[in-house]
């Protein structure tokens, strides 16, 4: 473990020179606090998207879009306002109650405390007032996006400034090194502002669709951070644990480092994760569930434990290839135990969400195996990057091991002991995880024509093509332009290999799989039923009729039965009107479709109609 400022945190693949950069470099302090901004500013963007894209708001007889968008931005300001004056206020009341002496810097705190307090919480109440009166008058205007796009804004901040805050208190207090009371000042208040907005957001409810798509985007959103903050704390706890043993079996040193910070992530996290995944979303089946599901849960957690994966095989294979002049074997497994870790976790984090995914895929026709078959495509796909990047890594090596003068940016006596390691290591991983699943897509899209034209299939194939011929033209332009450059400065050499043996192995690598995904995609279009051939439909006749002003309702039954429109031509003489069931109504419709020529007249009287077809 690494200690910074006091916090600890996983020293990952710490392997000194020309090693893999460390998996954690100041997690608790750097990662989490990013990843919840991005989330936070991710969910906003979204909603807001959602409120300018809808049109829900443009019928209803609320206050208007302007005046909604005005009313709720000021007061989401001044909510923010007041919330952050009174947990200063808060702290320092608390401050007074643990006995502790308000001067100061304190006393500062606690004068601005009760003014931006006082002052944004007058505001936000007299705006939320006016809210509030709108919806009185205006019943639909509990349902307008804009008021909903405030509520989620409210609930989002609220609960990603508590679970962060709540992270820093809970390690100090496990910690022992200074927890304050006053710490609890920013969670008790926002913990405050969350109840009531969520109260009101419950009573309330959604309705309309977009309304409740961005229920989801707030829901999910919040779900994912504490699933990141939940398994950074499995992976740190049990890190900190399996490190310290390995240090005591080998050298006796057991002092295992960042416990606090990994409790309070995993307390933290899973509170936040198991309230909104497990219980605000229950009985979801949106598009956006599935996304998360898929996207974030199946491949992310496969995409991070491949890479663990990968850099435990990297650790290993580097030390009979490249063993460090004075480095122990102690020192080079250092990083085994906490990668061996990160590698159970994220792989649990994978196998969880492809287990919920099937399970409720299962409860509906069908979705069972489209779920299935979604997840062997995301999983081939990561096998075939990862192969990608092994066989360009391979080929840079083989390039720089047969031409001296391009090993370049290669270092080191033995420059190929780590990029060799490396790309084994993605060999074997990325090979026999797309080995692993495309064999057995290929087998299930033979007999079956569903499979071949299914969305997952074809998109993993358009992708996959798509990516690999733009990045062989990128590469070959930029093999091209080296070779030009050099050639036009009177420096052509086998130097110029330097540069362009990572182009080399990425056009060589691309042009493979093009080539290949290519002639699957042939394949499956030569297996696609044929289409029944058509005949084409003649074009409808133009038909006038010739009739009494009494036969209106006849010609209407003629106009049903023959699917098109007929002119009238009212007839001045008294030839009066047959009368026949809808039967014979269809079967004159029928002998007009069979007359010769394009139009046809139709001389309807007392004793019938007569059709005369016209060249």
């Amino acid at each position: 473990m690494v200690s910074t400022q006091g916090h600890a945190y996983p020293a990952g693949l710490c392997l000194d020179s020309g090693a893999i950069a460390m998996l954690f470099s100041d997690f608790d302090f750097l990662i989490i606090p990013i990843v919840a901004m991005v989330l936070l500013l991710g969910g906003a963007a979204s909603i807001i998207a959602l409120a300018l894209r809808s049109r829900s708001d443009g019928g209803d007889p609320g206050i208007g879009t302007t005046r909604r968008i005005f009313l709720y931005g000021l007061a989401f300001a001044a909510l923010i306002t007041a919330a952050s004056g009174l947990a200063l206020l808060t702290g320092a009341l608390l401050t007074a109650i643990s006995g502790d002496v308000i001067a100061g810097e304190g006393a500062s705190a606690l004068a601005f405390g009760i003014a931006a307090g006082g002052v944004g919480f007058a505001v936000w109440a007299l705006l939320w007032r006016a809210a509030q009166r709108s919806v009185e008058r205006h019943p639909a205007e509990a349902g307008a996006l804009g008021r909903k796009v405030y509520v989620y804004l409210v609930l989002g901040a609220a609960a990603i400034t508590i679970a962060f805050s709540l992270t820093l208190f809970i390690g100090d207090l496990i910690d022992g090194i200074g927890a304050d009371l006053a710490d609890l000042a920013v969670p008790l208040v926002w913990a405050g502002v969350w109840a009531f907005h969520w109260r009101i957001e419950s009573a309330e409810g959604q309705r309309s669709q977009a309304a409740a798509t961005a229920r989801r985007i707030y829901v999910y959103t919040l779900s994912v951070y504490g699933l990141i903050l939940l398994a950074a704390g499995a992976a740190i706890l049990g890190g900190a644990l399996l490190n310290a043993g390995y240090h005591t079996a080998f050298n006796g040193d057991n002092n295992p480092d960042g416990l606090p910070e990994a409790w309070s992530f995993a307390i933290v996290g899973i509170v936040l994760w198991g309230s909104h995944w497990l219980w605000f979303a229950r009985g979801d089946a949106s598009g956006l569930r599935q996304a998360v599901l898929y996207v974030l849960g199946v491949f992310g957690g496969t995409a991070a434990a491949t890479g663990a994966l990968s850099t435990l095989l990297v650790i290993f294979i580097r030390w009979p290839l490249d063993p460090e002049r004075g480095r122990s074997a102690l020192e080079h497994f250092d990083p085994v135990p906490e990668t061996l870790v990160v590698l159970v976790v994220t792989a649990g984090v994978a196998a969880y969400h492809r287990r919920a995914a099937l399970s409720e895929a299962a409860a509906a026709p069908g979705q069972g195996v489209r779920a299935q078959r979604a997840y062997r495509y995301l999983s081939a796909a990561i096998g075939l990057g990862t192969l990608w990047v092994a066989l360009t890594l391979l080929i840079a090596v083989a390039v720089g091991l047969a031409v001296p003068s391009a090993q370049g940016s290669f270092a080191g006596e033995r420059w190929w002991g780590m990029p060799l390691s490396i790309g084994i290591t993605l060999l074997i991983v990325g090979a026999g995880l797309w080995g692993w699943h495309w064999p057995r897509l290929q087998s299930a899209a033979h007999p079956h024509a569903d499979d071949r034209a299914s969305l997952s299939r074809r998109a993993y194939l358009f992708t996959v093509f798509g990516v690999s011929v733009a990045a062989g033209l990128i590469s070959l332009i930029t093999l091209l332009y080296g070779v030009l450059e050099a050639a036009l400065n009177n420096d052509l050499s086998t130097a110029v290999l330097d540069g362009g043996k990572w182009a080399l192995g990425v056009a060589v690598t691309a042009a493979a799989v093009s080539v290949y995904h290519w002639l699957v995609l042939r394949e499956d279009a030569a297996a696609a039923p044929a289409a029944e051939p058509t005949t084409p439909e003649a074009p409808p006749k133009r038909v006038t009729a010739l009739v009494s002003a009494e036969g209106g309702s006849l010609i209407e039954a003629l106009e049903g039965a023959l699917g098109t429109s007929i002119e009238r031509r009212i007839r001045s003489d008294a030839a009066g009107v047959p009368s026949f069931s809808d039967d014979e109504a269809s079967a004159i419709a029928e002998r007009i479709r069979e007359a010769p020529g394009e139009e046809v007249v139709l001389v309807v009287d007392d004793e019938g109609v007569r059709i005369v077809p016209l060249g």
